[in-house]
């Protein structure tokens, strides 16, 4: 039997014939993870930002994301961009600032929900001026978050109930996600790959590693584990090469804020099911769609599942085992 491909801007369901020639019951698939939903999926992305300096260690709810960006912000740290549709998750966070990075990422997934935790005036501009996502600040009403007892500003923490009920309170309508990758099987011949280690800014590095089944994660040296002691995990690592430019912001330190370009174009490589496969990725401007392109000229395939995203700078390094 054929397999079924998944192809980008198909999240609706998908019919099929059974032998006798009569229509079998229609498959509905998770746009941003390719699995099979229950139903037709109705709920927008739900967008979280989440620190990863090393007092926000351990952080809560990433396996629970469907995607998860890794970005770089100022001083050589990074902070992830959560996204989640097709699962819950009761504890997301801590909770920080957006960045200009995120007001690409969201449109990639027609706006939907974003909750973050401050952000200076020239940092949330992109996603005020074109995400089209509903914006939640814990800064505008502290009432979908909490804060723990530990020190500000790695403290703010919600769940993704809260936040998508604020966005029901709200009477907000953001936009479905379409799909943003292939999904189907590896393709004959790939390179085997069962470690992968990138460097996003200077001052961490991350290293992936095939079980068998997933791929953990470690961050500089350690095996990175989550509040409820389980190590980040992922089905795909999609790494993206980026080209990087000023924002023209800086913290109290005097670092300044990157602004990283999720749009242009650049190498892109998908480790997934223990192989690696190299490609390109294009999006020419903020309003298009991403379309990936393996280097033998077809579509970039991941495996159906949860999918990290290394937005690697063109100065950061990839190293595949």
């Amino acid at each position: 039997m054929a397999a079924l491909v998944l192809t980008s801007g198909c999240s609706g369901g998908v019919a099929g014939r059974s032998a006798a020639g009569g229509s079998s019951p229609a498959t509905y698939r998770w746009p941003l993870t390719g699995q099979v939903a229950p139903h037709t999926p109705t709920q927008p992305a739900l967008s979280v930002k989440i620190d990863n300096a090393p007092a926000a260690h351990p952080q809560a709810g990433l396996n629970q994301a469907d995607l998860v960006f890794e970005c770089l912000v100022e001083g050589g740290l990074t902070r992830f961009l959560a996204v989640y549709q097709s699962q819950s998750a009761a504890v997301v966070g801590p909770i920080r600032s957006a960045r200009p990075v995120d007001g690409a990422l969201l449109r990639a997934l027609n706006g939907g929900i974003f909750a973050y935790s401050g952000a200076a005036a020239g940092e949330i501009a992109p996603a005020k001026a074109y995400s089209t996502a509903f914006l939640i600040s814990n800064d505008n009403d502290p009432g979908p978050f909490w804060r723990t007892a530990a020190p500000a500003p790695e403290n703010v923490y919600s769940s993704t109930a809260r936040l998508r009920a604020e966005a029901v309170r709200k009477s907000a309508h953001p936009g479905l996600p379409e799909q943003l990758f292939t999904y189907g099987p590896v393709v004959p011949g790939s390179r085997p790959a069962r470690q992968v280690s990138v460097i996003v800014g200077r001052t961490v590095s991350a290293s992936w590693v095939y079980n068998g089944s997933a791929y953990l994660r470690s961050e500089n040296g350690r095996a990175h584990l989550l509040a409820s002691g389980q190590q980040v995990s992922t089905t795909n690592v999609v790494v993206l090469r980026v080209k990087v430019t000023h924002s023209g912001i800086t913290d109290a330190a005097g670092n300044e804020d990157p602004f990283v370009l999720a749009y242009g174009s650049g190498a892109a490589e998908v480790f997934r099911n223990g192989v690696v496969e190299h490609g390109h990725w294009s999006r020419p401007a903020v309003a298009d769609g991403y379309a990936f392109t393996s280097a033998a000229g077809g579509p970039l395939t991941l495996s159906p599942g949860a999918s990290w995203i290394e937005l690697v700078p063109e100065s950061g390094s990839v190293s595949p085992l």
